[in-house]
């Protein structure tokens, strides 16, 4: 099987990095806008960190390893790093509210 081209990967790893980008985003908005009525955090947060977390883990092991498959591997190692340390900073914010 004939590797694709450097050039592909890289335009392939800066267009799907917008995606990445808007499922970072609508997990960090779900998370801080999920404690109770009054504002203040609490166990919903705490909850949602969790979930966020694991959402974000499993996006950058499919992702990543779906374009590692492909044997796109700047594409795949950058969207392993960019969802992984998403995945890390949902879970700290789980871990301080749990």
């Amino acid at each position: 099987m004939q590797h694709p081209s450097v050039w592909l990967d890289l335009g392939l790893a800066i267009a799907l990095l917008p995606v990445s980008a808007m499922l970072i985003v609508w997990l960090g908005m779900h998370v801080m806008f999920s404690g109770d009525d009054f504002g203040s955090p609490g166990i919903r947060t705490a909850h949602a960190g969790r979930r966020g977390a694991w959402i974000s883990g499993c996006a950058a092991v499919v992702a990543g390893g779906g374009l590692m498959g492909l044997r796109l591997w700047i594409a795949g190692s950058v969207h392993l790093l960019v969802l992984g340390a998403a995945a890390v900073l949902v879970a700290v914010v789980a871990a301080q509210n749990g």
